[in-house]
């Protein structure tokens, strides 16, 4: 067994939403049954797909770890290494949740998060900490769909390489995860980034015009305003000289 040793670590907790729905459903429909199961695939395949891309020379301890529970997915890298002057466990897990945003996006689903830094002990099985309970609260008490950085994360964003960058960005007095960031949408052809974002496009109007609750249609409007946010925001980049 082994014994609980602290860490400063970053911690994102991140659930799917519409997945407790689709649960109540896929009791008695089949086609709901279905869904799920392809979800339920998704959230155990994806982060051991996306690191399955990390290059064999980055340190294993550097690389996030993952623990993944019914709809949600919990990761946690260490803040700094002693040894990579500018490594930022920060940055990384940031970058992981963009590059989840846009796979479950793709998939039909919208995600909702915290992350948070601070002492934390994460195991092949558990975590515990402070840092990882601020991040699950963090979850808990959001309304819209995007995942939110704490107090202290925002602080470490800010001071850090990667705070000038739009991997985040602010919504009123929050700082979230621009997790439609174009560098990440994987279709890197030419036009790619225009297909994918008509392609949410598609996505987010289908689920305005669907049946479902006014709480979850209020999140797809929110989203829609991202996502026309961020698609004017990419477009300008690609017509700058």
């Amino acid at each position: 067994m082994q014994n609980i040793t602290y860490e400063e670590r970053a911690v994102a907790f991140i659930d799917v939403l519409g997945f407790s729905m689709l649960v109540d459903k896929s009791v008695h429909a089949v086609s709901a049954r279905e869904e799920l199961q392809s979800l339920v695939d998704m959230l155990e395949t994806s982060i051991p797909l996306l690191n399955n891309g990390v290059c064999s020379t980055v340190p294993a301890r550097l690389i996030p770890k993952h623990t993944y529970v019914s709809d949600s997915i919990i990761l946690s890298a260490p803040l700094a290494d002693p040894e990579i002057e500018n490594y930022s466990g920060l940055d990384i897990l940031i970058m992981r949740c963009i590059q989840l945003s846009h796979r479950f996006l793709g998939a039909g689903y919208l995600l909702r998060g915290g992350i948070a830094v601070g002492n934390v002990w994460h195991s092949d099985g558990n975590i515990v900490g402070p840092a990882y309970q601020e991040a699950y609260r963090l979850e808990g008490t959001g309304e819209n769909p995007c995942i939110v950085l704490s107090e202290s994360a925002k602080e470490c964003w800010v001071k850090g390489f990667g705070g000038g960058s739009r991997m985040c960005v602010r919504d009123r007095e929050t700082l979230i995860v621009n997790g439609l960031h174009d560098f990440y949408i994987v279709d890197k052809s030419h036009g790619g980034i225009e297909r994918t974002f008509e392609k949410y496009r598609c996505i987010v109007d289908d689920n305005l015009v669907s049946e479902l609750p006014v709480s979850a249609k209020a999140k797809w409007n929110w989203f829609k305003s991202f996502l026309e946010q961020e698609q004017s925001e990419s477009a300008n980049w690609v017509l700058s000289p």
